[in-house]
């Protein structure tokens, strides 16, 4: 990925192979702390690898950007952790995430979608749309050419979702195979649905920033991208189910059933 490296983590990172070294680190880090904030961390990294191994095979059509977009997307989750760790104030939901980890109250479930929901909600439009505007893909063609990769992300990560399930039952809960037996593909269906449209409204989000004309009007939109980012971390926090059983989740986290 040449021209551009980012510091992350306590390193220098030119590449995916590069960031999931430096996530692979993090993650023992977290991990040895027994750190709430782990889970999210070992998806984000399952999903990373699943996606450098696609860029060695005819799934994208320019695997070079998508690599340089994971890099860009990467620096925004070590930055937030960072400025957290500093005692600093990360994004709104980035800020709801961290916090949640820390008080360890919920379950692993709702730790991993607080991560997904911040990391992606709240940072991916700001990442598209910088990379868009600064490689001139914003034009129609060349925009289109990208929506088809990040389409393609989709796709990845729906292939992907069984491995992760196999990664949070071997390290966090044991009561998630089974429950993903029972379930069947329906765990998959609604985890593609709730990322598709996620996914979705984050290139809707990115062509906003890229229409605004002042930095006015580009502080409305990333204002809104903030709230509304925080306003899906605290119904993922809330929801019906989970909550009546908050009770529970130490016990369940310590026991690591879910």
């Amino acid at each position: 990925m040449p021209g551009q490296s980012l510091n992350m983590g306590g390193a220098v990172v030119r590449s995916m192979d590069d960031l999931l070294l430096v996530m692979q680190h993090h993650l023992k880090r977290l991990e040895s702390a027994h750190d709430n904030r782990a889970a999210f961390l070992r998806v984000y990294f399952t999903m990373s690898g699943f996606v450098r191994q696609r860029l060695d095979e005819a799934f994208f059509i320019d695997g070079a950007w998508i690599e340089r977009v994971a890099v860009r997307f990467a620096w925004w989750y070590f930055d937030a952790l960072d400025r957290y760790e500093r005692g600093d104030n990360p994004p709104p939901a980035w800020g709801y995430a961290f916090n949640t980890a820390a008080r360890r109250q919920g379950f692993l479930l709702q730790d991993v979608l607080l991560g997904m929901n911040a990391h992606i909600n709240n940072d991916l439009p700001l990442v598209v749309e910088a990379m868009l505007r600064e490689e001139d893909d914003d034009a129609p063609y060349h925009a289109i050419r990208r929506r088809f990769d990040h389409d393609q992300i989709n796709r990845a990560l729906y292939l992907v979702i069984p491995r992760v399930e196999e990664e949070l039952a071997e390290h966090y809960g044991r009561l998630i195979r089974p429950l993903g037996w029972m379930t069947g593909t329906l765990d998959q269906a609604l985890s593609l649905y709730g990322l598709k449209t996620w996914r979705e409204n984050v290139w809707r989000n990115a062509q906003s920033l890229l229409a605004a004309r002042t930095e006015a009007e580009r502080d409305l939109v990333i204002g809104w991208i903030q709230t509304d980012a925080l306003h899906v971390a605290r119904s993922i926090e809330r929801f019906p189910p989970l909550s009546w059983l908050r009770p529970l989740a130490p016990l369940m986290r310590r026991w690591r059933l879910c």
